[in-house]
């Protein structure tokens, strides 16, 4: 489980998410401008909100991760998110 300061502009968010995928369902709602797919050299594709999920899961806490108009800090990490959830 983790929680995050969502920034864009002047206005901040605090977001909570369990597991990765819902980290990712959310960045989907986001509006991001660039490219929307990256291509690799093993002919793998990710979308932008893929790769963003994996470094946004994977900061410690009290860093951030900055695209286009927003700025994920890092807010925590908990590992007993099993335990607050009854073991889901």
């Amino acid at each position: 489980m983790i929680r995050l300061n969502v920034r864009k502009k002047d206005k901040v968010e605090v977001k909570s998410f369990v597991v990765k995928k819902d980290l990712l369902t959310y960045l989907n709602t986001l509006d991001f401008h660039g490219v929307v797919e990256v291509f690799f050299k093993d002919k793998t594709s990710k979308t932008i909100q893929e790769i963003l999920a994996d470094k946004i899961w994977d900061l410690n806490v009290g860093t951030s991760e900055e695209h286009s108009d927003y700025i994920f800090a890092m807010a925590g990490k908990s590992r007993a998110g099993n335990i607050m959830l009854g073991g889901q």
